[in-house]
């Protein structure tokens, strides 16, 4: 019923991406490597949005002290919190919607990374003459196939190489334990006294994705999951420079020892939330006892926030 899709998807996605690859290839003569490459430049490509994606986490990170005590006030008023929570991610900057939009252009990616290790294998030299980018030089002839073996992973010598399952499935795992370990260092350092359903909810899924990563990469391509590794190491490296470590020193306790770029900055802006919303919660109560002389207290910092991040 999509099959009308099938080739602008091919033209727009896959075609490119195999002709990343055999680029990569003819410089490497190793696909494997080939692969590694590729999926360095596609993150390095979206570098910005992935940074956006981990100063959202980050700064949730930052109010989370200060939306502790929010829930402490306003817990039983689930509207007045809603309102409040609002206003305080106004003043901070932060835009929970803007975290998902790493995840919605990775799913493309991995199901077209997906669809070009399962159309290479079946390539020989004349049809990928006909789908290669022209400037990209065919490394194979006419009637030969492209060598998808990884030599530096030797237990993947099977026929299709990269192109077929890890027949010992070491891949697979160690995308599942390095997803398990981005997963770990996305929660906050300090874990908030007051956790709501839908956050609980989130921190569940976060644990079972790895397992989830294992199910689909145990059957897919070697390559596939070779490309998951890779993403997820280049992710974890972007973790610990942007936001630190999160909860994994709470599992590998000599972490704690070795401080990440982010420690310092973190915990300095989430002392400066939580002395904020402080503040406000003060001039709330200064306008309730005094009258509305202050009313204009909130707006004038807000306006003070603004004029700091120009």
């Amino acid at each position: 019923m999509l099959d009308f899709l099938v080739g602008p998807w091919n033209f727009l996605l896959v075609h490119p991406l195999i002709s990343l690859l055999v680029l990569a290839y003819d410089f490497v003569r190793d696909f494997g490597f080939a692969i590694v490459a590729v999926t360095i430049a596609l993150r390095l490509v979206l570098y910005p949005l992935f940074v956006i994606q981990i100063r959202n986490q980050r700064a949730m990170q930052e109010l989370a002290p200060a939306m502790n005590e929010l829930k402490a006030k306003y817990g039983s008023d689930r509207q007045r919190l809603g309102q409040e929570q609002m206003k305080l991610y106004q003043e901070r900057g932060y835009n929970p919607a803007m975290g998902c939009l790493p995840l919605l252009l990775q799913m493309p990616l991995l199901i077209a990374m997906y669809q070009a290790f399962i159309q290479t294998p079946g390539f020989d030299g004349e049809h990928l003459r006909q789908i290669l980018i022209p400037f990209v030089p065919v490394p194979v002839g006419p009637n030969e196939h492209l060598d998808l073996t990884a030599h530096w992973l030797p237990w993947i010598n099977t026929p299709g190489g990269l192109g077929g399952p890890d027949p010992l499935h070491i891949l697979p795992i160690l995308a599942g334990l390095t997803q398990l370990v981005s997963s770990v260092m996305f929660q906050p350092t300090v874990q908030p006294k007051n956790v709501d359903q839908q956050q609980k909810m989130m921190q569940s899924m976060q644990y079972y994705f790895p397992l989830l990563t294992v199910v689909f990469a145990w059957g897919f391509p070697s390559g596939l999951a070779l490309y998951w590794v890779t993403s997820t190491l280049f992710g974890i490296a972007q973790q610990y420079v942007v936001s630190g470590w999160g909860q994994l020193p709470r599992f590998l306790p000599f972490l704690k020892n070795i401080p990440s770029p982010a420690d310092r900055t973190l915990a300095a802006r989430q002392q400066a939330a939580l002395e904020e919303e402080r503040r406000d919660m003060a001039s709330k109560a200064a306008i309730a006892s005094n009258g509305p002389g202050a009313q204009n207290t909130r707006e004038a910092r807000r306006q003070r926030n603004r004029n700091r991040k120009k």
